[in-house]
């Protein structure tokens, strides 16, 4: 059972939690961004959206750490290249078809935020790192997305 105690820890941490993750919005004046020098060109931008193979969404799945906690739906990296066999074949439709449409399942934005301790002795929500836990498909669309932002990556970012 819960207590008064528990109870208010419980919606002091939602509210800390809350405020930490909610973002404002931003509005973005379109005489701004034409003052933005182009630093892509065109053909990089498409290719970041161009359908990866079997072969690289293969690669990237036996890549991942294989003792990471699985995402919301139970199933961690390890799963998907231990029965790749099995699983394989409607992995790739599946993430294909998410750069076919551009549209993630909203199962996949699914995450498990959990807390971990940044040092021992707890005193506050502050001393809590949140992390989330994704679906595998979110992990190796986002690798694949990195793997071809890299590219041209160094050019949009400043070393100093």
């Amino acid at each position: 059972m819960y207590d008064q105690d528990t109870s208010r820890m419980q919606e002091a941490g939602i509210a800390y939690f809350r405020t930490l993750i909610s973002s404002q919005p931003i509005e973005i004046f379109e005489d701004i961004l034409s003052s933005i020098p182009s630093l892509v060109i065109h053909q990089e931008i498409s290719s970041i959206m161009t359908i990866p193979t079997r072969e690289e969404i293969k690669d990237v799945i036996f890549s991942m750490s294989r003792n990471r906690a699985p995402g919301p739906n139970g199933f961690s990296a390890d799963f998907y290249s231990t029965c790749w066999d099995i699983v394989g074949t409607d992995l790739v439709h599946a993430i294909k078809e998410f750069f076919r449409r551009k549209v993630f399942p909203r199962s996949w934005k699914a995450t498990f935020i959990t807390l971990i301790p940044k040092v021992v002795n707890l005193t506050s929500f502050r001393d809590f790192r949140p992390i989330s836990l994704c679906n595998v498909c979110y992990k190796v669309i986002s690798k694949i997305i990195t793997t071809q932002l890299s590219i041209f990556l160094d050019r949009l970012i400043s070393p100093e």
